[in-house]
């Protein structure tokens, strides 16, 4: 990763659409919300070491935090067992 665009705090996100963009050396990608909820946190520090996003993805690299809206709004999401079993890890 070359570059990251995240939203601002305060903004709203919504399940299935764009927040940002990821950018490497060959492409640039849309990343989509995978809940309706407002952005609460964005990590600044991705600005600076976008790399972070492959390096530490669980830790460091996470993108935002999203203050989720609504009842049922993660009904359908998978935990992180249930993800490794469907990409096969």
């Amino acid at each position: 990763m070359v570059y990251v665009e995240l939203p601002e705090v305060g903004s709203q996100v919504n399940k299935g659409e764009s927040f940002g963009v990821v950018e490497s050396v060959k492409s640039a990608s849309d990343v989509y919300s995978p809940v309706d909820g407002e952005v609460v946190e964005v990590n600044g520090a991705l600005a600076d070491d976008p790399a972070k996003l492959n390096a530490d993805a669980f830790g460091g690299g996470w993108m935002m935090k999203v203050k989720v809206g609504g009842a049922g709004a993660t009904d359908g999401l998978l935990d992180a067992a249930a993800y490794k079993k469907s990409v096969g890890a």
